[in-house]
């Protein structure tokens, strides 16, 4: 019955309902790599200060592997390289946030198109029914029952309403998962900038250790 009905929505509602599974698709997709990974990254974040600060970078970089946070790949790095350079650091973590980031995003892209073009698709789907139901006026030389044009109007408009169903849960959806990436971003760089002070700050107390007495 209802494949019935959606089906004298016309030929768009093929792409449509393609559209609308993969969506769906991706939806999933993005929803368990999300719940893969945990945001304990200030606690995790306290523990390897401390770590840092008595000189145990092997029980931080364990902790760093131990936690299924994304921003303890990041931490990681940044401690096996804490002999380079501030600079190089710097340059790592931009290079490797940014890599996670887009791991984040990943089919994010398609899904906001997908929002953007279902109400386009259906929006034409409605322009071409309305033209074949005004071709349909004109074959009857204008002689036709206002209930019929009206019952091809109203399976014109089916496609509207389609599009407009897909699209609108989509698009809500895409805008979650890319606050949601804006979070794990500042997130990332609040740690990283973070961690790397508190090495900057070992290395100089090394270096120049405080006088007693």
């Amino acid at each position: 019955m209802m494949i019935e009905f959606l089906a004298k929505g016309g030929i768009m509602m093929i792409p449509i309902a393609l559209c609308s599974v993969l969506a769906v698709a991706i939806i999933v997709e993005r929803a368990v790599r999300f719940a893969r990974t945990k945001n304990d990254s200030e606690e995790l974040v306290a523990q390897i200060k401390h770590c840092i600060l008595s000189n145990k970078f092997e029980e931080a970089m364990a902790l760093c592997q131990h936690s299924q946070d994304m921003v303890a790949r990041l931490l990681e790095e940044v401690i096996r390289n804490r002999h380079r350079p501030p600079e190089d650091l710097e340059k790592t973590i931009s290079l490797l946030g940014s890599r996670y980031l887009q791991d984040l995003s990943k089919y994010l892209r398609g899904l906001g198109v997908i929002g953007n073009i279902t109400p386009l698709m259906g929006l034409l789907g409605t322009v071409l029914g309305m033209v074949k139901a005004f071709m349909k006026v004109a074959h009857l030389g204008g002689k036709v029952n206002p209930s019929i044009l009206a019952s091809g109007i109203w399976e014109a408009l089916l496609t509207t309403a389609a599009g407009l169903s897909v699209a609108i849960p989509v698009l809500l959806v895409y805008h979650y998962l890319e606050g949601k990436v804006d979070e794990y971003a500042f997130r990332m760089q609040n740690a990283s900038m973070e961690i790397l002070q508190t090495l900057k700050g070992q290395a100089y107390d090394r270096v120049y250790p405080e006088k007693e007495g």
